[in-house]
């Protein structure tokens, strides 16, 4: 019997060796018999080459479970330190044509900290568009636990609020914790990096 050209030598093989001897006797003496410095190169035995991607099969598994398990207590960690600022919200009421109420309220039991309030008016008729800032920045200290505090905001005199208009809030601001977050309008708070 040839393989490749090249005769399996008979007198290495003995026929009580169990099927794995066999065949790996048959792939390194047949198969690998093709070069020319195999006596040089050692291709090791079959039992070795499924160990090999065995052991590179487990340790792939391992890294990709580990990088999940990473990235889901990531995830618990940003939750657990949202709880606070998910209660923090804020509401809008335009008053005539130059001045928005904004109330910002704290349903949390700890006090929020460093709140800063920017009013910003999105056009109608295209609501995830650019939005245009009404005017600056509105600071509070401090809002206590279970508490509102109501913003005036008074809006520049190049425009004019109608009641139709959407006027979103950017509400920026620091947890009990010393976390900094920002909500823009209902949306989830996001922490500031």
């Amino acid at each position: 019997m040839t393989v490749i050209g090249a005769p399996i030598p008979i007198s290495r093989s003995n026929p009580a060796d169990p099927p794995c001897v066999a065949l790996d006797r048959y792939i390194h003496d047949g198969l690998m018999n093709w070069s020319p410095i195999q006596d040089v190169v050692d291709w090791g035995s079959v039992p070795d080459w499924f160990g090999a991607v065995g052991s590179i099969a487990s340790v792939l598994f391992v890294y990709l479970g580990l990088r999940r398990e990473i990235r889901a207590r990531r995830s618990d960690d940003l939750r657990i330190r949202a709880a606070q600022a998910r209660l923090v919200s804020a509401v809008v009421e335009i008053r005539g044509t130059s001045v928005l109420r904004v109330t910002v309220a704290n349903e949390s039991d700890a006090p929020v900290l460093d709140v800063a309030v920017l009013a910003r008016v999105v056009a109608p008729d295209d609501p995830d568009g650019a939005s245009v800032e009404l005017a600056a920045a509105k600071h509070v200290r401090r809002i206590a636990g279970r508490d509102t505090q109501d913003i005036f905001v008074t809006v520049a005199a190049q425009h004019r609020l109608r009641p139709a208009d959407t006027v979103l809030v950017d509400l920026t601001f620091t947890d009990h914790d010393g976390n900094r977050w920002h909500r823009i309008g209902a949306g989830q708070p996001q922490p500031v990096d």
